[in-house]
């Protein structure tokens, strides 16, 4: 079966967190919607423009953002056809979603289910000769479509009831990750894959887990390569990613997520840290969502609540200049963090700041940071770093993680620069 995630007109509200990676590609829980879906079939993206020209580029490598590259497909030649699924990019990962999608398969009904102005997912079928009208729309889809909903619409499925959860927008994605940490690290255990080395922790073969580790709430899950130092306490649910490394004396509290490869210390709280990111000194990370190729400097601190104690509160600058103010419904919010972002040491973080990839900050840092700007010695408003600089930073930190950098991600930095807002100054 061939499962498709596409990504609608939605994705542009959840904002810097998707500039340089598909929403499908966004750590929820412990995986990736992407990840997810390999469970029920062979999955393909049909993504924006330059999302897929970098998947198409990579040669087998991994994509800059850790996901895995999307590979051939054929419809089945079963005499009764084959079934399509169709999942939107923005759907949650959860174990909720994902059973309510496995019911979605196994009925095997012509159907879509709808979620607002939205299609959350459908079931398409496929003739085994490649006619009919759904073979053409998943044809479509993965040629790139403007408007995918729209297709889909198109075909006038009938109507499924079903309930799948969906990100609407950016602080949705610290929402999502806590209610979707617990019941995807409950699914990784049930594999029996990992052995309860202790109370509450659970590891795979190949990892190192330091004597003096506390973990004084379960459960923890640690991936095979990952390397946990001496003196670590944790306090569950946290997940650490195969070959990442927590640095001794840190303190990884609930609903912290380590990615492949990453590098932590100090303290981290109900966070995720995509792969290739480093966190590796002290300081506080809480209630927030860092892309890859991520470095906080030493001393780097984000505040997750406000001295009022009350609800936090985004606000948005608009086009005309005016700003629209959003109430996130949360008392705790760090910040959200775009791929290739950098601080400096002693850098402070304000509730909700939404920071834009290939940013590069320090000091005191205003909520909304569009990409590549550059907030250090730049004078009051900044400068703008040029793709080429990003691209040759990138270079020297996926040398460190044994990656040579690639014209796809060359050329990936240089769309992700052009879609950037300008830094004003």
């Amino acid at each position: 079966m061939i499962v498709i995630a596409f990504e609608d007109a939605g994705v542009t509200a959840i904002g810097n967190l998707v500039a340089a990676r598909p929403a499908c590609d966004l750590t929820l829980g412990s995986q990736t919607l992407v990840e997810a879906l390999g469970h029920l079939g062979h999955v393909r993206r049909a993504v924006r423009p330059h999302l897929t020209a970098h998947l198409a580029g990579l040669g087998g490598r991994l994509a800059v953002w850790g996901g895995v590259a999307d590979a051939g497909w054929q419809p089945s030649a079963s005499r009764r056809g084959a079934v399509a699924l169709l999942v939107n990019a923005r759907v949650v990962p959860s174990r909720e979603n994902l059973l309510a999608l496995r019911e979605l398969v196994e009925a095997g009904h012509r159907g879509a289910v709808r979620q607002a102005d939205s299609i959350a997912a459908a079931v398409l079928h496929l003739a085994a000769d490649g006619t009919g009208p759904d073979q053409a729309v998943v044809e479509r889809l993965l040629a790139g479509p403007d408007d995918p909903v729209a297709m889909i619409e198109s075909l006038a499925l009938p109507e499924t009831a079903a309930v799948i959860a969906m990100i609407g927008a950016a602080h949705d994605i610290v929402t999502a990750h806590e209610r979707t940490l617990p019941g995807s690290l409950a699914l990784r255990i049930d594999t029996g894959g990992y052995e309860e080395i202790r109370p509450g922790l659970f590891v795979a073969p190949g990892c190192q887990v330091a004597d003096a580790v506390v973990v004084r709430n379960g459960p923890v899950v640690v991936e095979s390569g990952a390397e946990i130092g001496p003196f670590v306490c944790l306090d569950g649910p946290v997940w650490v990613g195969p070959a990442a490394r927590v640095n001794p004396h840190a303190w990884l509290r609930g609903g912290t997520a380590v990615g492949r490869g990453c590098r932590v210390g100090g303290e981290i709280e109900a966070s995720v840290l995509e792969p290739f990111s480093n966190k590796a000194h002290e300081g506080f990370l809480g209630h927030s969502h860092l892309g890859s190729w991520v470095n906080l400097g030493a001393g780097t601190i984000t505040s997750n609540l406000k001295t009022s104690y009350g609800p936090i509160r985004l606000h948005e600058p608009r086009c005309d200049g005016g700003t629209d103010v959003i109430d996130t419904g949360r008392q705790f919010l760090g910040a959200l963090i775009g791929d290739f972002t950098k601080t400096a040491i002693h850098t402070s973080l304000p509730c909700g700041c939404r920071i834009g990839p290939a940013a590069t900050v320090g000091g005191g840092v205003p909520e909304v940071v569009h990409g590549f700007s550059t907030l250090v010695g730049g004078g009051p408003s900044g400068s703008r770093a040029t793709a080429e600089q990003v691209a040759t930073v990138l270079g020297r930190m996926m040398a460190r993680r044994g990656l040579e950098l690639l014209p796809a991600d060359r050329d990936l930095v240089q769309a992700v620069a052009s879609l950037a807002v300008p830094a004003a100054g």
